[in-house]
Formats: C-alpha cells, sequence, structure tokens
C-alpha cells in the first residue's frame, strides 16, 4: 500500500460493518471494555434498520435526494487499469471499487473510519480478550445461490490462513488461532493473544466474504490439475519400470519387478486421488477470473485489458431488507482508458457516466454545469520516506533539515492543485486516531541550512532516492528536488515502475523516496507495515524502540479508548524523531453527469463506505 500503488491510490475509493456486544464503538457507547459488557441490540427487522441509520445521519427518503430513485440502464466509468484478480486476497487487484461491487464485508466502518457497522456480521461479543462470538446475517446468498454462513465463513478464514492459498492478507490474520462453527449462523473466533485489531481487519480485505463453494471448486481445480501432472510423471515411471523389468535378469529381475510394483501402486493411488478431485473440478472456474460474492452486482464478463461487465443482483439480501427496489442500475461497464485525458473527453462526451478524476485536471471542470463534481476528503496520506539506519539521513538533524525544507503549502498548490491538507501526522484529521495536539513541520528553510551545518554538512550533501514514474509522483520529486536544492541538497531521485521500486525498498537502497499510504482503516496496518520489523515495508529501514514498543501495545489493546491513546502517542513518537516527512491529506474528485441521481456529499461524509455501498445511484428516469 505504499509508493508502488500510485502513489498515494488516486483511482479513488468512493475505492473498503448488535447485539450484545463487548467492543462495539459508535453505536452510542463512548468506550468499550476488556470484559464483556451488556450492549444495546442492533436492529433485526428493515424498519428498526432505517430507524436506525436516520440517527446515524441516513436516509432513504427526500432528505437523501428530492426524487425517487428509478430501475435501468448500464452505467459505464473507467479506470487506468483492469481490475486485475478478483479474488481479493490475490494480488494484484486493482480496482477496490469494483471489487466493492462484488463483494460484502462482515463489518463496514463510519465516518471516522472505524469498524462500527455490521453488514454481514449481524453483531459480535467479546467473550474474553482472546474469544470474539460473531452472529451472522441469515437469509444471504452468493451469487453462485449457495447460502452464507458459518460453515462458508470458516471455510475462507481456514482457507486465507493455508500458505497453499497463496493469500496476501494472510499475515492480517496470524492473531487468529482458530474458527469454530457454533451453530449455523454463529462463529467462535479464537486468538492466540489479545488482538485489539480484530474488528478493522474484518473491516478489510479478509472480511469481503466469498462463497465456499466457488473457493472449494477453484482449489480442488487447482490441485486437479497440479494432480494431472504428478500422474502423467508417474506414468512415465511406469513405462521406465516395465522396460527395465523385461530387460532385466536373475536377481536384477527381482529388484526390477518390486520397483515396478511400488510404482504402478503409487499410480494408482493418484489416479484415485484424481478422480476424486476430478469429480469435484468438474465445471469449476478459476476464482480469480470468475469471482462469487454476495454484493449488488454479479460478475458478467471480463476482458482484460480492454473492459469488465457486471450485472445487476436481483436477489441482494440488503434490498428486500429495508424494502428497495435495489440495485438501480442493470450493471456496469468500466472500461480500462490509461489517459486521463481521454477519460475525461469520454466523460464530457457521455461515453461515460462516472469516473474519478486527478487534481490535475480539477481546475479544467470545476466551473462545468454539466457535470456533478464532487469533492472530498479521503484516507490516505502523501508522505516521503527515510531510511534512518543508513547513509546521511541515519541522522536526525538530516531528516529535520529536510522536512523543514519542504513548503508543504506550495506543493500542495502546485502538486495537488490546492486540494489537500497539510499532514500534521500520518492519520488524517478524520481518521479516529488521529493526534489533534500535532502540528504540521513548519517551512523553514534557514534552519534546515543550519541543521545540516550541524550534523557536519555545511557545504551541502548529497543524497540518493526515487519516485513513480505516475504524472502526480513525477511533478512531486521535481518540486521536491527544487526545494531540496535552494538549501544545498542534492537529491539524485529515479523514477522507476513499481518492480523497480519494490526492489529498491527490498534493499533499502534509497536515503530518501516517495512513502505515503492509502486506505487508512485499522491504524495497526500502516505504523506495522513502515516501522515494525517484520512489517511489509521495512526492511529494516526504521527501528525505533518506543514506536514498535507502542505497534505492540496497539495490536493487544481491546479497550477503545486506550487504544486511541496508544495511537496518538505512536503519531507522536514518529513525528519526534522524524521518521518519515508527511506532506498532505489529499482529497477525492468524483465526477458524474447530471442524469446519474443519488450521490449526497454531506451524508457520505457522515457514514462514508457505509453510506455509499448502502445507497446505489440510478439514472434519471431509468435511462443512460
Amino acid at each position: 500500500m505504499g509508493q508502488s500503488r500510485k502513489l498515494i491510490g488516486m483511482f479513488a475509493c468512493l475505492s473498503l460493518l448488535l447485539f450484545l456486544t463487548g467492543v462495539f464503538p459508535g453505536f452510542g457507547s463512548a468506550a468499550s471494555a476488556k470484559k464483556p459488557v451488556s450492549g444495546m441490540e442492533f436492529p433485526v427487522t428493515g424498519k428498526e434498520f432505517l430507524e436506525w441509520a436516520q440517527k446515524r445521519g441516513m436516509d432513504w427518503g427526500t432528505a437523501y435526494w428530492p426524487t425517487k430513485a428509478v430501475r435501468g440502464g448500464i452505467a459505464n466509468s473507467a479506470g487506468p487499469l483492469y481490475i486485475g484478480l478478483m479474488n481479493p486476497n490475490h494480488w494484484p487487484v486493482n480496482d477496490w471499487v469494483t471489487i466493492g461491487f462484488i463483494y460484502e464485508k462482515l463489518i463496514y466502518t463510519d465516518g471516522n473510519y472505524r469498524p462500527t457497522v455490521p453488514w454481514l456480521a449481524e453483531s459480535w461479543k467479546y467473550l474474553s480478550e482472546v474469544t470474539v462470538v460473531m452472529k451472522l446475517r441469515q437469509g444471504v446468498t452468493f451469487h453462485d445461490g449457495s447460502p452464507f454462513n458459518a460453515e462458508s465463513l470458516k471455510y475462507q478464514m481456514d482457507w486465507i490462513m493455508n500458505p497453499k492459498s497463496g493469500a496476501w492478507s494472510r499475515a492480517w490474520l496470524e492473531p487468529l488461532a482458530s474458527v469454530e462453527v457454533v451453530d449455523t449462523y454463529t462463529v467462535k473466533f479464537n486468538f492466540k493473544r489479545p488482538w485489539g485489531g480484530f474488528l478493522g481487519i474484518m473491516a478489510n480485505v479478509p472480511g469481503y466474504v466469498m462463497s465456499s463453494k466457488a473457493l472449494k471448486a477453484d482449489v480442488a481445480l487447482r490441485d486437479s490439475k497440479q494432480l494431472a501432472g504428478q500422474v502423467d510423471r508417474e506414468k512415465k515411471n511406469v513405462a521406465e519400470a516395465e522396460k527395465e523389468a523385461a530387460a532385466a535378469s536373475g536377481e536384477a529381475s527381482e529388484k526390477a519387478k518390486a520397483k515396478l510394483e511400488t510404482a504402478r501402486k503409487k499410480l494408482a493411488a493418484l489416479e484415485e486421488d484424481y478422480k476424486k478431485l476430478a469429480a469435484l473440478a468438474a465445471g469449476a472456474k478459476e476464482f480469480d477470473n470468475n469471482p462469487v460474492g454476495s454484493g449488488p452486482f454479479i460478475f458478467e464478463e471480463g476482458n482484460p485489458g480492454n473492459y469488465l461487465k457486471l450485472k445487476r443482483n436481483p436477489n441482494w439480501w440488503f434490498a428486500k431488507f429495508i424494502g428497495r427496489d435495489m440495485p438501480y442500475f442493470d450493471g456496469w461497464k468500466i472500461s480500462v482508458i490509461p489517459d486521463p485525458s481521454v477519460r475525461l473527453a469520454n466523460l464530457r462526451a457521455g461515453k461515460l457516466d462516472t469516473m474519478a478524476v486527478e487534481a490535475a485536471q480539477y481546475p479544467m471542470i470545476k466551473n462545468d454545469r454539466s457535470l456533478q463534481i464532487n469533492v472530498y476528503p479521503v484516507n490516505h496520506v502523501v508522505g516521503m520516506r527515510f531510511n534512518t539506519q543508513e547513509g546521511p539521513c541515519k541522522d536526525i538533524l538530516v531528516r529535520k533539515a529536510i522536512s523543514h525544507a519542504l513548503d508543504r503549502k506550495a506543493l500542495i498548490a502546485g502538486v495537488d492543485f490546492g486540494l489537500g491538507r497539510p499532514a500534521t501526522s500520518m492519520y488524517p484529521a478524520d481518521h479516529w486516531c488521529h493526534n489533534p495536539k500535532l502540528k504540521a513541520v513548519n517551512y523553514d528553510p534557514e534552519l534546515s541550512k543550519k541543521l545540516l551545518a550541524q550534523a557536519g554538512y555545511k557545504n551541502g550533501l548529497t543524497i540518493k532516492g526515487y519516485m513513480a514514474t505516475t504524472a502526480t509522483a513525477t511533478t512531486l520529486a521535481e518540486a521536491v528536488k527544487n526545494m531540496l536544492a535552494k538549501v544545498n541538497i542534492t537529491w539524485k531521485v529515479d523514477l522507476l515502475d513499481p518492480a523497480a521500486i519494490n526492489e529498491k525498498l527490498r534493499k533499502v537502497d534509497y536515503d530518501f523516496a516517495g512513502g505515503g499510504w492509502a486506505w487508512i482503516f485499522d491504524p495497526d496496518l500502516m505504523p506495522t507495515g513502515l516501522y515494525h520489523p517484520d512489517g511489509g515495508f521495512n526492511y529494516g529501514r526504521s527501528n525505533n524502540p518506543k514506536a514498535i514498543a507502542l505497534i505492540e501495545a496497539g495490536r493487544k489493546e481491546v479497550d477503545f479508548d486506550k487504544r486511541t491513546k496508544i495511537y496518538q502517542e505512536l503519531e507522536k513518537v514518529v513525528n519526534d524523531n522524524y521518521e518519515d516527512a508527511w506532506l498532505w491529506w489529499p482529497m477525492s474528485i468524483t465526477v458524474f453527469r447530471k442524469n446519474v441521481q443519488g450521490w449526497n456529499n454531506d451524508m457520505y461524509l457522515k457514514m462514508r463506505e457505509t453510506q455509499y455501498y448502502s445507497h446505489p445511484m440510478w439514472f434519471k428516469g431509468g435511462k443512460p
């Protein structure tokens, strides 16, 4: 989730939640506790849900949109890349917005990115610090007609945790010891240790619920192909053994016959296993290219590099739950158009109904009355990464000098066209773990020069680094390079593709390079990735004992208020040591043609992804 994902993931998400509850912030309780606490009962009927939602700023009536929703039409959008693999646990996934059309999560997040909204998980309760019982929503079916229940969820979690499955999200479930089926719609999660980030993980990739029927068929298909290869190899071994047996004589003949018999038994066993797997795999399709979820839209057709088609799910449980004829579009077509200017031209020509607009394009469209333009903050951070363990940036004075040489307001104006907020820390200002006491690093080039002199670089300094080749990253690189030059720092920056960046990152072959993070949900994921020794983006470039201790404490703490304080203190520790240079928290620009109805920006900001996934849009009059 770093630089290699297009600087900060600017193909924005619009892309990834009671019964009796122990840890359930956001439903009126100011804090949670380590021991089970009686909570409020989550509305179990559609009517109760609507009443609950209205109290939190959501509505499906005229307060949400002045005219009635109408069914019909195929919506067209476009992005720079094809969706990639459509099992969200396999990499690469290039379009998380579309993933959210196909799949639904167990838990969604609210307006402050807290995992507080039950979705496919109807409720949860902490029996202890290491045990959670989760009630699942009844009446949900997957696109293949199979039921969502405790057995299917257990299979998915076990599948993710199995190294053979190749799930990149497996490490996020490391604290999970096991999942038990209590009854048809109840599961029990058993942890190895207290796990404060459990709900946040269930509101993330592992919580995208997939059809176990389709997953099992996919496993059988893969295993049968692998076993078919073993059968072919063993047939060759048998053939060789038969030749040896036919040619041998005397004592050698007995040995050759014994070898042949062993080979035949092995082949027979393999053929029997293959027969069973082949039966399970009959008619199966690769899940990566034929996804099966429970969401409002069903995979219809994919043409990698060109387009993806989805069709309306007529059996979407949520629509029936609240009594609405949703989703309203008959389907989606998501085209691949790499050039942002071509995408915009298609939008203006009426060939696209919506798209995410880059900041550089905003001045071109902001006064266009034929478009609906929505600008809102997103949970990303743009930043730069230091190598704090080797080279010049090992010295905190150098890191401070570099950070104070960067004019954040000028960068926001010149690179992000004013659509950003100066970052004071890693968590955005509207994230529940944000520390409001922290301030952005001030621009002070004279201080930078003094700090460099104190560090022994009175006559200047040369450092190396890299940035991505995207337009935004390239512009940022040039601006940063010029700012550093003003304080006599020469930054030798390479513009690299994702594969080359990953290589530099792995070898820690840089002093100062592009960083940042996209999709800041559970507060553990980013600091673990960046600052923990086992983090996927650290590779030894950071080793801050205070930060590591706080990261590990935050993972374990299940008390909401205490966990908040831990991460606020972690932000301060990271800032005090200038571990990274945070630049700005960006804004997202989503544009619709005028005939697209149903985007309420004010309501979206109150509940964010919960609002988005519970309020599908439609065409005026039901026609594109």
